[in-house]
């Protein structure tokens, strides 16, 4: 590796570093490392509770994709231990238990989609798995770990004070969590750690067990976390407000515009590669009156562009205007999540309908098209296809997405 080459593109003010990053601890050590002249090691832990990545888990990805593309390893731990216990991050109750089964069956479909992004060959990727040492740990030498970390540390934790005051549970194995993470950047001597910023508590018990453990600590690189597509959580399989890796390029289009307008701007900045100055251009014409449908269309096209390429990403718009613009559609259109195919529960639950008499009623007078055909008495359900299109009458439309 060539290193004059490697420090000119990572310096530690370059996008990898700056953009959709939160903070960075500390910035002088990262800075000593990309003044190193050997290959960085570059930690990222992804727990297998789905089989999905979205294009949040993707914001890391990438930024691990530039370090490769400068000749550094990427180093990815998939939790099949961790996994068993659930990371309590941001959950206000205990995560159910997977069996192996799942589990396996989950990291083999996220090994497909971190291909996908990332670089894998051995000279740019590591895979471990956490039960490699979690497994085969002796009881003493975990002991030895637990007796060097306090309860009132790990108590600490904003999310288990939470729970405290509303007199919630908290498992062992959740206290105990932390302390897992932590001791996987021992076990595969991480330089660089990329998170989002909700996993700093635990990132930081890898600094703390790597000093202990006579190793230089890792800098962590803390990301900004964005609301999902409905503004509220950040993206979860389990709110619908996602858009996922393994989404067609349609899917993920028709997605992108049911996108808030606040977040139009922060979406551009963390999810697309589209240059800053663009994206400012774009956040100043809406600022003077742009649509800013103009501007969702822009962030689906560059999106898709992202993850399949520039003729997809053109095709996709052209069939996406071509929907739902000749059907002489309102500017906005509500987007709903649904989780029935039942098109009469459907109308009832979106507020299309006030009862099921009533919308068996819109059906039966021809009154209710989908993906602009008109629905017959006796159909009962509809395919569950991301960005249908759902029309009652002529003034109630919504896009429908399914969880």
């Amino acid at each position: 590796m060539k290193n004059a080459k490697n420090k000119e593109k990572l310096d530690s003010n370059s996008d990898i570093f700056t953009r959709g990053v939160d903070d960075i601890i500390t910035k002088d050590e990262l800075a000593k490392l990309l003044g190193l002249k050997r290959q960085i090691r570059v930690k990222l832990g992804i727990d297998a509770t789905s089989p999905d990545l979205h294009i949040g888990h993707a914001v890391p990805l990438w930024k691990i994709r530039a370090l490769q593309d400068a000749g550094h390893k990427a180093v990815i731990i998939l939790g099949e231990f961790t996994t068993r216990i659930g990371d309590p991050t941001g959950k206000d109750a205990t995560r159910p238990v997977l069996t192996p089964e799942v589990i396996r069956r989950n990291v083999a479909a996220l090994k497909k989609q971190l291909g996908t992004i990332l670089r894998m060959d051995k000279t740019h990727f590591e895979f471990r798995s956490n039960a490699e040492w979690h497994g085969k740990m002796k009881e003493w030498d975990f002991l030895n770990l637990c007796a060097m970390v306090t309860h009132s540390r790990l108590i600490e934790r904003d999310m288990f004070q939470e729970r405290m005051k509303n007199q919630k549970e908290i498992t062992m194995t959740e206290l105990l969590y932390p302390l897992l993470q932590g001791y996987d950047s021992v076990a595969i001597k991480s330089d660089i750690t990329i998170i989002g910023s909700d996993q700093l508590f635990n990132e930081h018990f890898g600094r703390f067990f790597q000093e202990k453990f006579g190793q230089q600590p890792q800098a962590i690189v803390t990301l900004k976390i964005l609301p999902g597509l409905d503004g509220g959580a950040k993206m979860s399989k389990s709110l619908g407000n996602y858009i996922a890796l393994g989404d067609t390029p349609e899917d993920k289009f028709g997605k992108s515009m049911r996108l808030l307008d606040s977040l139009i701007i922060p979406y551009l900045e963390v999810y697309t590669d589209v240059p800053m100055e663009q994206i400012r251009r774009i956040e100043a014409e809406l600022a003077e009156g742009m649509n800013p449908r103009d501007a969702k269309l822009i962030f689906a096209e560059m999106l898709v562009r992202r993850y399949h390429s520039d003729a997809i990403a053109k095709k996709a718009r052209e069939q996406f205007l071509a929907v739902f613009s000749k059907k002489e559609l309102p500017e906005e259109i509500r987007g709903f999540w649904v989780h029935s195919d039942s098109l009469i529960e459907i109308l009832v639950e979106i507020k299309f309908a006030s009862s099921k008499a009533e919308a068996r009623r819109l059906i039966q007078q021809g009154g209710v098209e989908v993906d602009g055909k008109r629905i017959g008495e006796g159909i009962a359900k509809i395919d569950r296809k991301n960005d249908t299109l759902l029309r009652v009458g002529k003034r109630k439309i919504g896009r429908l997405g399914f969880t």
